[in-house]
């Protein structure tokens, strides 16, 4: 029986997808890139000068199948960041030809240059992010190869701390806390080149004296550093003691020769425990400036009259009729006076009032004394 021309279209439309599968189906034989493999994979260049970088680029492809393939990069673009910030040379293009199932490597070459901006730019990128990237096209399959850029000495340089800053989590450099909380420091670090960065973490217990400068050993920190020229990286400390009440001085000391900057010191206070505050009235303390409802400046100070058995004072400042203190300082008890510069001015905005007050604590991290809120106004 012969077939309609309906039943006739309904075969041609099955051919048509079954052909379709055939060439979708996940075995189905590509021209492949299989490596780009760069020489140098990795360069240093001079933080002051212009360089140029000669560069072969072995691409290695297989064609299951066989035949003729453009092979192309088009541009060598230079990565900050993974952000391009210039481009170096243009189009690289070679015509490959393979019989079935065949291998080659195709040889690319070229000249890269890098002005004095580029050089400085780089140097003052942060620590491996500087990288010169290509890719290339067989025009069946595209892969990426990259080589890594250094300043100075590079990854065999010595290594040089440049400077440390040290907070707590939240971000101060004084803190309050209880008796079995939790708190850490964060140290961050800026340095130049490379090696191995030798660092304590050293604690000043309330039993030491608060002049001592050395205190106790708490963590050893042993780091790889590696630098495209000036390089940073933050280290976390392990938690802090807060199993006796009082004053702690935190530092982080590094071994570096060439080192010449001042170590910071974070200072916080143990409270006994959180009702130790309620066992009796707090002593007033009076204020002596800046007078209520004073404009902040940057020579504002903040002055109190000292209270008796006193060990600590903490100014703190706050946001208009709320509880959580915006920033805040620590004070050992000789001091009685606390300049606004001394606090994180990070998280206070003009045109906003605020209210601050101060608070004293003595034996056992209890508190002793705290003034009345006074209001200030952030012009």
């Amino acid at each position: 029986m012969p077939f309609s021309k309906s039943w006739h279209h309904f075969l041609l439309a099955i051919k048509f997808v079954l052909a379709f599968l055939v060439i979708a189906l996940p075995g189905t034989a590509y021209a492949n890139i299989n490596s780009i493999v760069p020489t140098p994979s990795s360069a240093t260049i001079s933080a002051k000068d212009p360089a140029l970088i000669n560069v072969v680029w072995r691409v290695t492809r297989t064609d299951p199948t066989g035949g003729t393939r453009t092979v192309s990069s088009p541009t060598a673009t230079l990565q900050i960041s993974g952000a391009t910030v210039a481009t170096l040379a243009g189009t690289l293009t070679r015509q490959s030809t393979l019989g079935g199932g065949q291998s080659a490597t195709l040889i690319f070459n070229e000249s890269l240059s890098l002005n004095t901006a580029l050089a400085r730019r780089i140097a003052n990128s942060p620590a491996g992010s500087v990288r010169i990237i290509r890719t290339f096209s067989d025009t069946q399959t595209v892969q990426t190869s990259q080589i890594r850029l250094f300043t100075g000495a590079g990854n065999s340089g010595p290594l040089t701390v440049r400077r440390i800053d040290l907070a707590f989590e939240n971000k101060s450099r004084s803190d309050v806390v209880y008796k079995d909380d939790t708190i850490r420091a964060i140290v961050d670090i800026a340095f130049r080149s490379s090696g191995i960065l030798k660092g304590e973490w050293r604690i000043v217990e309330p039993s030491a004296s608060l002049g001592s400068s050395g205190g106790r050993v708490l963590s050893v920190i042993r780091q790889n550093l590696v630098s495209s020229g000036e390089g940073r990286t933050r280290i976390v400390s392990p938690p802090l003691p807060t199993n006796n009440d009082g004053l702690y001085l935190v530092s982080f000391s590094v071994q570096d020769a060439n080192a010449n900057f001042e170590i910071p010191i974070l200072k916080y206070f143990v409270l006994d425990n959180k009702n130790a505050s309620l066992t009796s009235e707090p002593i007033e303390i009076t204020i002596l400036s800046p007078s209520n409802g004073a404009d902040l400046n940057t020579d504002t100070v903040f002055t109190w009259q000292g209270i008796n058995s006193a060990q600590a004072y903490q100014v703190e400042l706050f946001n208009k009729g709320d509880s959580t203190p915006l920033t805040g300082k620590l004070v050992p008890a000789t001091d009685l006076k606390l300049s606004l510069s001394a606090l994180s001015l990070d998280w206070l905005e003009s045109g906003y009032e605020y209210t601050w007050r101060i608070r004293a604590f003595g034996a056992g991290g209890k508190l002793i004394g705290q003034s009345e809120f006074q209001n200030l106004y952030m012009p």
